[in-house]
């Protein structure tokens, strides 16, 4: 795993790891390039808005994690790193304005059933990675 800089300034193959570990984490495949040249410099942006606390934080978690997904779901939900929920959030923005990432965001099915099944579905898995990543933050905070 690579080492990350604790400070913005610091950022050569940072960014383009952090973004690419963050997108492989949402969307399972590697960042496309136009994507990770505009996630770069808000992401940057982002590191400024945070103590060095935090960023340190944040930085563990990218290096030390392995479900970046759980850790972020349950950084949403009991309060851990922030700047990891922003830094999916940016990503998020981001890949929604590419076409060949249209069929994660919009359903052109009309399927009452299997839509009543993906919510159900949905909700057990966001269960799921929200004890594993409570589990995988707080190792990460007693280490």
């Amino acid at each position: 795993m690579p080492s990350y800089a604790t400070e913005p300034g610091q950022r050569s193959g940072v960014a383009r790891d952090e973004g690419d570990r963050i997108y492989r984490a949402i969307f399972g495949a590697p960042i496309p390039e136009v994507l990770h040249n505009r996630f770069a410099e808000p992401s940057a942006g982002l590191d400024l808005l945070v103590s060095s606390t935090e960023r340190q934080r944040y930085r563990r978690v990218i290096e030390e994690v392995g479900d970046l997904e759980a850790a972020e779901v349950a950084a949403r939900y009991t309060g851990g790193p922030r700047l990891l929920c922003r830094k999916f959030e940016l990503m998020v923005y981001l890949a929604e304005t590419l076409p060949a990432n249209q069929h994660h965001f919009v359903n052109t099915r009309d399927n009452f059933l299997a839509g009543v099944i993906m919510i159900m579905y949905g909700a057990m898995r966001t269960g799921f990675k929200l004890c594993k990543g409570a589990l995988l933050l707080r190792s990460i905070s007693r280490a």
